[in-house]
């Protein structure tokens, strides 16, 4: 039977070191090589990255945001694909330059502008079509269609420049109207309204900006 008031003996080497938790006897002597686990630390708190610092680009694979900025290669300096754009500063710039737009984009916008004009002209014309058929009563109404061919010739103008621009919501909007607008033509060629040539035009625009080389100018 030990004496409790013998001192330990010293830890023979090889021996288990005590477990996490259990408090060592007076005079443990840990054995030879033995290190301590090293103590926990907290985490470094969060700081704010540098000035100057960018998001690093996604990984391989990795579907990235969409381009918003406008194409590289206009003429002039365009509002961002993703907003409205109804900015007049430069408007009649925006109008009439078509640099840095593909061959078939520009063909479908100068399209979009010529049925817009062409709507205008064939409701001009309806006017004195309907007052020869139906008499004066007719000539009321005609006024009120030419007003808003005169709307939506400037609405159908604006979208088209934002087409030009690269405008993403510009190209659904028109592909819309382009199929409203197979509707009219079979329903104006029956009827024998003018507006059908319009018509006839903006199915042709909005096939031309579905096109390959359109596409390129929405990426």
């Amino acid at each position: 039977m030990s004496n409790p008031n013998e001192a330990p003996q010293p830890q023979q080497p090889g021996a288990q070191p005590p477990q996490p938790g259990n408090v060592p006897p007076a005079g443990y002597q840990p054995p030879q090589g033995y290190q301590a686990p090293p103590s926990y630390q907290a985490p470094p708190s969060y700081q704010q990255p540098a000035p100057g610092y960018q998001q690093p680009a996604p990984a391989y694979g990795m579907p990235a945001g969409p381009n918003t900025a406008p194409p590289a290669g206009l003429g002039y300096a365009a509002p961002a694909r993703n907003t409205f754009g109804l900015d007049f500063n430069n408007i009649a710039q925006r109008f009439r330059d078509t640099t840095g737009v593909p061959q078939q984009l520009t063909i479908s916008y100068w399209l979009w502008v010529a049925a817009a004009a062409l709507g205008i002209v064939a409701s001009f014309l309806n006017i004195f079509t309907m007052r020869g058929l139906f008499g004066e009563m007719m000539v009321g109404p005609g006024i009120v269609g030419l007003i808003f061919s005169l709307v939506f010739a400037a609405l159908y103008i604006f979208i088209a420049v934002r087409l030009k621009e690269g405008s993403r919501w510009a190209r659904l909007v028109l592909t819309i109207l382009g199929a409203f607008a197979v509707i009219s033509l079979l329903v104006q060629v029956v009827t024998l309204n003018l507006n059908f040539i319009g018509s006839a035009v903006a199915v042709a625009a909005a096939v031309l900006m579905w096109l390959p080389e359109s596409r390129k100018h929405f990426v």
